[in-house]
């Protein structure tokens, strides 16, 4: 009977363990392993995309950081959006993405906040193609 009962609580706190783990977000890593699970499978090693089909984050990722509309872009992609991440490391994994891919030092633009990244991801984008042409055609009126 306490082999059986001893079991069963075994098989239950397994159980209980796995549900506490599979409904919890995405464990907390660095963001340069945090990008390598989370971006590089679409974005590539480098950050290149795959042109035609997944946007290069190299020389637009610093750009749109630049203006609100721009940030709030960043924050509603899917990738973003979607992600199981905690929004203290998503704005963690884009302010290291933006000098590592935008080949500038990390004080020469602002970073995100936790706070940012809460209000805007919740709503994620439904025209992305069309979005992120609006606002490639606005960096290029800036530049």
């Amino acid at each position: 009977m306490q082999r059986t009962l001893s079991a069963r609580l075994r098989r239950l706190l397994w159980v209980l363990g796995l549900a506490i783990l599979v409904g919890s977000p995405a464990l907390a890593y660095e963001p340069r392993i945090n990008y390598m699970l989370e971006c590089q499978g679409c974005h590539g090693p480098d950050g290149r995309g795959e042109p035609g089909h997944v946007p290069s984050i190299r020389s637009t990722l610093a750009p749109l950081s630049r203006f609100d509309a721009g940030r709030r872009y960043l924050l509603q992609v899917p990738g973003v959006a979607l992600s199981m991440l905690s929004d203290q490391d998503l704005a963690a994994l884009l302010n290291w993405m933006i000098p590592v891919f935008g080949d500038i030092r990390p004080q020469a633009f602002r970073a995100f906040t936790a706070a940012e990244v809460a209000r805007y991801r919740h709503t994620p984008l439904v025209e992305i193609s069309a979005t992120r042409a609006r606002l490639m055609r606005r960096l290029q009126v800036r530049q």
